[in-house]
């Protein structure tokens, strides 16, 4: 039987032609497009590669590192990303292009929680930010400056040491160290910002409460969210998990408590003016941080902080130096339980260069080499950031002859090159002597880019010397004044290194450890009171 014709078949043939066209020519251009840019894995549609992040992204990335190589590329959501893990790359992009990938994506939580980005760590690249940094550099965190707290943070060690030893309760009951280490270096880092003697009773209160830690505890946790939102902009509309929500609400404690702190200030400066007497009796007191903020004048080009600078500048403050501090040491001290021969050595350099009269000193710690190796061993296994918070380039760079397109997001994952066969022999042992000697003695501050603890470049954390000296000094007073074991029977191997992802990466289950006296008691409780 002869067919129909029919007036619409010209039509459907031209529309599934040009159809066909259109795919192949865009199949073409996206082939042509990763041939230009760094390999990566495929992802999904919308999505990209989030589904395939898990919940432990840095090892994910590590995985993908074996695969694709040091420098990757990959879409999440609608974002283009790219991946350093190796020394060479990072150093190619943290040095050789530092310039153009200084500037950061300031996220959600960061808008909401750290003052729409007028912080130090999310905000973007620009002259407010290096106003802050210049400020946060040479005024509030000099070495001059940090010296100048080290007995207030000998005493806050020695009081959590004696609270861990107490509530041993004689070497029967294990402690949580996360909640020990927790409360030394908040209370460590407050006593910088705000000097307990001139404090009202009010904000004293308030600053010696579980609630103080509890809010900086959940504002980091806050700002370690993966939010979809960033990476999937029309998602941002919605909240269906109430994140966005919890931000504001954790962002009107946060404030709540720094406005305190600043009124708190503020009124004791205005009393101080009025009262010539009582500025001569403290001027050679040591000025706390906030009175530094509240106290200087305008810079000669007529810049000066705002309220909200302020603000989130002491956020910057408490966030680099609790949780991360806490964190490391926590980790510091989990090896030492994992590997008792290490704790020994340690003991052992201690009791040569300190001996068991008195207590070690910050200024034993260029003394130290043992427990600087230690240290830096801990820094290499365990990152307390595995990922530096993303860099975004502010315009296009070509890097290994790849094509990488201004406003791309830059992962580096120091947690892949800290534990990179080809730059470690043993990666995954704990071993502090490969940092011993002079051959083998590595920096931390970002002149190595095999070991980034504290990022490098313009990025670099400003807080390093603190963090340094807090997480030397505390491993340091415990190495020296405690015996710590593991609850039970435990045997050291049996001690899990699982982790949960973050800005910091803490142990997923909290060290559980038996603290004893070392030292003679004596010695301890009369240095804590002091």
């Amino acid at each position: 039987m002869e067919k129909r014709w029919s007036p619409g078949q010209p039509v459907l043939t031209v529309l599934i032609a040009l159809a066909t066209t259109l795919l192949l020519i865009a199949v073409s251009r996206r082939r042509k497009s990763r041939r230009r840019s760094p390999p990566g894995p495929w992802g999904w549609p919308v999505l990209g590669c989030i589904p395939l992040l898990g919940s432990l992204p840095h090892q994910t990335l590590a995985k993908f590192a074996r695969k694709y190589g040091p420098l990757m590329s990959m879409k999440l959501g609608s974002v283009n990303v790219v991946v350093a893990s190796s020394p060479k790359m990072a150093e190619e992009f943290l040095k050789t292009h530092d310039r153009i990938w200084a500037s950061r994506y300031t996220s959600t939580a960061a808008r909401i929680v750290a003052y729409d980005g007028n912080d130090i760590v999310f905000s973007e690249y620009g002259s407010r930010w290096r106003y802050a940094r210049k400020i946060f550099l040479l005024e509030l965190l000099t070495a001059k400056r940090i010296s100048a707290f080290r007995a207030a943070r000998k005493e806050e060690i020695l009081r959590g040491i004696n609270e861990a030893i107490d509530r041993s309760c004689g070497g029967v009951k294990p402690v949580s160290m996360d909640m020990i280490l927790g409360k030394i270096a908040t209370n460590s880092i407050t006593r910088m910002l705000m000097n307990e003697g001139s404090l009202s009773e009010k904000a004293a209160k308030i600053k010696s409460s579980d609630y103080f830690q509890h809010t900086i505890k959940e504002a980091f946790s806050v700002l370690s969210t993966f939010y979809l939102g960033d990476y999937i902009p029309w998602l941002a509309r919605f909240d269906p998990l109430g994140e966005k929500k919890k931000m504001y609400a954790v962002s009107k404690k946060c404030d709540e408590l720094f406005q305190t702190i600043l009124d708190d200030h503020k009124m004791k400066l205005e009393a101080t003016r009025s009262q010539p007497e009582v500025v001569t009796a403290d001027k050679n007191k040591e000025q706390d941080l906030v009175d530094i903020l509240l106290t200087r004048p305008r810079d000669g080009d007529g810049q000066y902080l705002t309220e909200l600078e302020m603000k989130a500048l002491i956020l910057d403050v408490i966030f680099g130096g609790t949780d991360t501090n806490a964190s490391s040491t926590e980790w510091g001290l989990s090896e030492l339980l994992r590997n008792p021969d290490v704790m020994d050595k340690a003991q052992a350099e201690m009791d040569s260069v300190v001996g068991r009269e008195r207590l070690v000193e910050e200024s034993d710690l260029p003394n130290l080499p043992y427990l600087n190796a230690i240290v830096k061993e801990t820094f290499r296994l365990h990152p307390v950031g595995p990922v530096l918070v993303p860099h975004m380039s502010t315009e296009d760079c070509e890097v290994q002859g790849y094509k990488i397109p201004a406003k791309s997001r830059l992962f580096v994952n120091i947690y892949a090159i800290q534990r990179d066969p080809e730059v470690y022999e043993r990666p995954l042992d704990f071993y502090p002597e490969r940092f011993l000697g002079a051959d083998h003695d590595k920096d931390v501050h970002g002149l190595n880019f095999d070991l980034l603890p504290f990022g490098s470049g313009r990025r670099v954390c400003p807080g390093k010397g603190l963090g340094l000296v807090m997480v030397q000094y505390m491993m340091a007073l415990f190495i020296h004044t405690c015996n710590l074991r593991l609850p039970g029977d435990m045997k050291p191997q049996e001690l899990d290194v699982e982790e949960i992802f973050g800005l910091s990466t803490p142990r997923r289950n909290p060290l559980q450890a038996i603290v004893t006296p070392r030292l003679l008691k004596d010695i301890l409780v009369s240095h804590a009171e002091t």
